[in-house]
């Protein structure tokens, strides 16, 4: 039988503002939203009034790597002080002489820590990662890893998932050997996965994949309809090794095991080198965007490629970032946010993360909507959740209010009392069940 949920106010991202209402759900779907003094006697086996409220959607990050949610606590023993040992002198190696505070030199130091841990702590930081999102209000993550150890855990939780599959690549042997485990990949976990899971794949980046494999993707992403994310623009580095033909990118790569190669061509931006490649189209979710042009973004939107926007990781890591208001004029609807990780973000808050942005450009009813509606039709998962229509699963969050609060105080909050996936209590007092 039917449960109901009232609330002063409810954000269904559908365009509307509920005020006095209750949602009513029924077996983890969402069957309506109708004023509370219209529900009929015995219309809800039980309703839970959580008063001056605001309840929402749950919140869908575009961009994560939960791997890296808690990597330096140190560990002991004889295998891990030979892999500290490892990884000091390799670090020491490639990129001696780079500036710490330089993105090559902070990725480099994060791969290091992450190197050294053990399989155990590794898994343990991952689900350390997916517990705060859920805290967070976020009931859907777009996870970036190279590896696919997590399937399994992404598998059983209740949040949906999408795995992109991180590749790199430096030559036409390596893109061929890459592409070939992928799709094997791919095609075995799409036989396991369950109904909350879903994999695409992420080319790293224009310096990190060689061309080959470009092409070989984009033409497996249009035949199969599979989704693709990507960084681009996001660095320095990656200007100058599209001017030069190399940069402190390289010592990255090499550092990461992988031999240096040239761009196809010089002089060109991360854009033009994607559209030359074919790569642009609705399927693809870039992500970062720093460095981004007027005629570059103008090209993104002509092919109506979506942004995960990172600003905090971005201002952290690379003290540049798109400006929002550029970000909202070429990327309407078709963005949302992402928070990476703990290693370059001091939270995984998405309200957190439009906040650090958004200065009166969204009223909350619009800025509901890049965390909730607008990145579930980017993800292709409109259909599930991302509102609180009918026959969408029941993904919400609660907000309490105080006695002088209205719905808009919820853009100066960080994390939810209440979470629901399916309507099923996951966060109880901004705790986890």
């Amino acid at each position: 039988m039917a449960k109901g949920y009232s609330a002063k106010w409810i954000i269904a991202a559908d365009g509307n503002l509920y005020e006095d209402c209750t949602l009513v759900v029924d077996e983890g779907k969402v069957e309506k939203i109708v004023k509370t003094e219209q529900l009929k006697e015995g219309e809800c086996k039980n309703i839970k009034d959580y008063g001056r409220c605001v309840i929402t959607p749950g919140f869908i990050n575009l961009h994560n790597h939960l791997q890296y949610s808690d990597v330096n606590t140190k560990e002991y023993g004889v295998k891990y002080a030979f892999k500290k040992a490892y990884t000091i002198l390799k670090k020491h190696y490639f990129v001696a002489g780079i500036k710490k505070t330089s993105f090559v030199y902070k990725l480099a130091d994060l791969l290091s820590k992450y190197f050294c841990l053990s399989a155990q702590h590794k898994l343990a930081s991952f689900k350390k990662g997916l517990e705060l999102s859920l805290l967070a209000g976020t009931t859907c993550v777009a996870q970036l890893s190279k590896e696919s150890k997590y399937f399994n855990v992404l598998n059983d939780t209740p949040i949906k998932t999408y795995l992109f599959f991180e590749l790199f690549s430096d030559s036409p042997e390596t893109s061929k050997e890459e592409f070939r485990t992928i799709q094997k990949k791919i095609d075995k976990l799409l036989k396991q996965k369950s109904d909350n899971t879903f994999v695409g794949v992420a080319p790293h980046s224009v310096c990190s994949v060689h061309k080959r494999l470009f092409k070989i993707l984009a033409k497996y992403c249009r035949k199969n309809n599979i989704l693709m994310t990507i960084r681009i623009s996001e660095s320095q580095e990656e200007k100058d090794w599209l001017k030069y033909g190399f940069s402190d990118i390289d010592l990255l790569n090499e550092f990461c095991s992988n031999k240096k190669f040239e761009p196809i061509f010089k002089g060109v931006t991360s854009t033009q080198y994607l559209a030359a490649m074919d790569v642009l189209n609705k399927r693809l979710i870039a992500s970062y965007g720093n460095y981004l042009n007027d005629d570059d973004l103008e090209i993104l939107k002509e092919n109506k490629v979506a942004l995960a926007y990172c600003p905090r990781v971005s201002k952290n890591l690379h003290d540049k970032m798109l400006d929002f208001d550029k970000v909202l004029k070429y990327f309407p609807k078709r963005f949302g946010f992402g928070t990476n990780s703990l290693a370059f973000n001091s939270d995984l808050s998405l309200l957190n993360e439009l906040r650090y942005v958004n200065k009166g450009q969204l009223n909350t009813l619009e800025a509901i909507e890049y965390l909730t509606c607008h990145p579930a039709k980017i993800l292709r998962l409109d259909n599930i959740i991302g509102s609180l229509e009918t026959g969408k699963d029941a993904d919400f969050n609660v907000f309490l209010l105080k006695d002088n609060e209205d719905y808009n105080e919820l853009l100066n909050k960080s994390y939810p009392d209440f979470v629901y996936i399916k309507g099923l209590r996951k966060v109880q007092n901004k705790k986890l069940r």
